[in-house]
């Protein structure tokens, strides 16, 4: 399997809100997500910014993007069937390329991920409880060695 990485562009949105979709729906603590519809339109604005934002492509299909807004990771999704293959390591390695720190957050539900973002050196700095859903969102920072 043979996978290539690029800017994101708008159009990419969709690909992007499936693969969010699909985690949710495997994602049983999560709670009800917004309508297909609604995570197109908010992935889409997101990508706007396509000098931060990069999509992971196997065969011509995206099957995972980072998304990075100055020192923040606003999301970073690879989809069932592509994980553990590297393709998040390279996603998180793009968002960091340019960044002295970034700031990542995963919920404390969510161990997978957190135990990525520690082997990817991201320390835990806080938690916060989410008004809406009441879940714990935990903050991890990533700092470059000096």
């Amino acid at each position: 399997m043979s996978c290539t990485y690029r800017l994101a562009k708008q159009r990419d949105g969709e690909a992007c809100a499936r693969i969010i979709q699909d985690w949710a729906t495997e994602t049983p603590w999560l709670g009800p997500v917004n309508s297909f519809e609604q995570l197109v339109e908010f992935w889409a604005g997101c990508l706007h910014n396509v000098e931060t934002s990069w999509v992971a492509e196997v065969d011509g299909k995206v099957v995972g993007f980072c998304v990075r807004e100055d020192d923040n990771l606003s999301g970073l999704y690879v989809a069932r069937g592509f994980r553990d293959l590297g393709i998040g390591k390279q996603l998180l390695d793009l968002a960091k390329e340019d960044r002295d720190w970034i700031t990542v957050w995963a919920y404390d539900e969510n161990p997978r991920a957190r135990e990525f973002y520690r082997r990817e050196g991201c320390v835990e700095i806080s938690r916060e409880v989410e008004e809406d859903t009441r879940l714990i969102d935990v903050e991890h920072r990533w700092t470059r060695s000096k």
